[in-house]
């Protein structure tokens, strides 16, 4: 027999209040700039109003609902379209509203700039850094990612795989086009997506997810991993049917939810798992960058935190470096052990960077290559008085400008002594940034 509530009525009502739709409120607003995260801002009444596909230059007609400091708006109409608005390539943009990009509404030239004015904006706001508008480096704005992870949600006696709305996370549309990942990724997804059946039993609050991402030097083959679910009788069965699907599908992986991975067909891949950038080609100038930063500063010995694989690790002790590479993946470092194996100087830890800095130091230098959270506290307190065991400059990697910028707040005594934006994911508000830091009394 249920029992009776023993909630109090006032706080009952006052749960009922916030369960129930915010009112919303109709204006007119011109749009300034783009925020971070890619809304467009402007300001309704001196109050800040953030509406989303909106572009710098247009008067939107908005519904939005104001909070505490700023109010957040749905776009309803624009009566006034900006000069830097575009018609959107993607059919999902619009149709389904894909919140895979956030800036398809904008010109190439619009987005550059708007990436460029997130980074200074955040190390100015956040950062306390002054800083001009930094370089960014850009590539190919289309076709560019080379993997692509779907969301999977049961649908009737089937399933669906696409992208969550920007505007409803809950919610999945089928996948039919995404002009900004590799064409022979959304090849191997035609041949797939007619073959989800027989998938793993998903756990209720993680659903599965399916993740192309291509391999083999030429850049013609596809592996498929299959993240979630604890049971899968068929699996086996399910990888077969892929290969035969798409021939040039070179390994299926099951990734168990709370258990390592599972080859289920194919040749030995492991490296799919690791983590690895989605736009080599930007990446690559990436990389190229900091080996010559790197090379100017001359360290003869470095920690390279949050190393992934070891690719930057392995090409500095090719130069004659002392290198300790720290990552917390095990099957990252697995890879990257063997690719500093010939170099007796040089070592892998296996762990959370705040958890072994400190042991790892001192260093004539320090990469940082974080992922979007950052990194802790912990380490950048360790790394802020770093100056004196020795290290004579940082280098961070960011994909995130809030978290650069905070923690560079974090680090007063260290000053950007050079900042270059790398334009890694065209269409988004996503932007890559390295930012060299030195003691401020260097």
């Amino acid at each position: 027999m249920r029992r009776p509530s023993t909630r109090s009525p006032a706080r009952s009502q006052s749960r009922a209040r916030r369960s129930e739709p915010a009112t919303e409120t109709v204006a007119n607003v011109r749009i300034d700039a783009i925020a971070a995260g890619g809304d467009g801002v402007g300001r309704i009444d001196g109050m800040v109003c953030f509406v989303p596909r909106s572009a710098p230059g247009d008067v939107a007609h908005v519904a939005y609902v104001p909070h505490a400091r700023y109010a957040r708006g749905r776009l309803l109409q624009v009566l006034e379209p900006s000069a830097r608005r575009v018609a959107p390539t993607c059919r999902h943009y619009e149709a389904d509203r894909c919140g895979g990009c956030q800036l398809q509404h904008l010109s190439g030239d619009a987005q550059r700039a708007a990436r460029q004015h997130m980074v200074r904006d955040a190390l100015q706001r956040v950062g306390h850094r002054e800083v001009l508008l930094p370089e960014l480096v850009s590539g190919a704005e289309w076709g560019y990612r080379e993997r692509l992870t779907l969301a999977l949600r049961p649908r009737g006696s089937g399933w669906i795989g696409g992208l969550h709305a920007f505007d409803d996370a809950g919610r999945v549309f089928a996948l039919d086009e995404c002009p900004i990942a590799h064409p022979r990724l959304l090849t191997c997804w035609t041949a797939v997506r007619g073959l989800l059946r027989g998938l793993p039993v998903p756990h209720p609050e993680s659903p599965l997810r399916l993740s192309l991402r291509l391999t083999g030097s030429s850049g013609d083959q596809v592996a498929v991993v299959v993240r979630g679910g604890s049971q899968w009788s068929e699996g086996a069965q399910w990888a077969s049917r892929i290969r035969t699907a798409d021939p040039g599908v070179s390994a299926v992986w099951w990734e168990r939810e709370g258990s390592s991975a599972v080859q289920l067909a194919g040749e030995p891949e492991p490296d799919v798992l690791a983590f690895a950038q989605v736009n080599p080609g930007v990446a690559g100038a990436l990389r190229d960058h900091v080996r010559a930063i790197i090379r100017t500063l001359a360290p003869s010995s470095m920690i390279d935190a949050y190393c992934g694989r070891g690719e930057l690790a392995e090409s500095v002790a090719r130069d004659g470096v002392c290198v300790t590479a720290i990552e917390a993946d095990a099957v990252a470092t697995t890879r990257a052990t063997e690719r500093l194996a010939p170099w007796a100087s040089c070592r892998v830890i296996t762990g959370m960077v705040e958890d072994v800095l400190e042991a790892a130091l001192p260093a004539d230098l320090v990469v940082l290559n974080p992922p979007r959270r950052g990194v802790d506290i912990r380490a950048t307190a360790m790394l802020a008085n770093a100056a004196m065991r020795g290290v004579r400059a940082i280098v961070y990697v960011s994909c995130d400008p809030a978290t650069l910028a905070r923690d560079l707040s974090r680090l007063p005594r260290w000053r950007i002594d050079s900042l270059r934006c790398f334009d890694m994911f065209p269409q988004t508000a996503h932007v890559e940034t390295v930012c060299v830091l030195i003691p401020e009394e260097s």
